[in-house]
């Protein structure tokens, strides 16, 4: 999966896939190796950002964090969804958290399969299951 396929599949969401969504992201949802995992997963590619890029590609990664959180928020809305919203606001955090991941490419590839497993449940997300990414989980 590539940005430009990831956020065409979030333009896709309805309201329904979103509250769908936030529920795999609620803590209280997943068991703790999930959890364990999944941070683990964030800090490498917190680690990555930090060690091997640039401070251009850096500041890639967070405007593409940023966008995606946004594009997330912006469907909501088109959806009907009241905002603010906690279910939103998982769902675009952990949107943004992707795209940070797949600006970085290869370099990420090992660590975007615990955050991709988050929107498995999401048939917009999930149809789009070119990449082998999303189907490993």
């Amino acid at each position: 999966m590539d940005m430009g396929g990831f956020t065409e599949s979030l333009q896709d969401l309805s309201a329904e896939d979103i509250r769908r969504c936030a529920a795999r992201l609620q803590r209280d949802e997943q068991c703790v190796a999930d959890q364990v995992t999944q941070w683990r997963a964030e800090l490498a590619i917190d680690r990555l950002i930090r060690r091997h890029c640039t401070r251009a590609e850096a500041q890639r990664a967070a405007a593409a964090a940023q966008r995606t959180a946004r594009l997330v928020v912006d469907v909501a809305r088109r959806r009907g969804m009241a905002l603010p919203d906690g279910d939103v606001s998982r769902v675009a955090r952990a949107a943004g958290q992707i795209a940070r991941a797949l600006t970085l490419g290869a370099l990420a590839g090992p660590f975007l399969p615990p955050l991709l497993a988050q929107f498995e449940a999401v048939p917009a997300i999930g149809a789009s299951g070119a990449s082998p990414v999303l189907t490993a989980a």
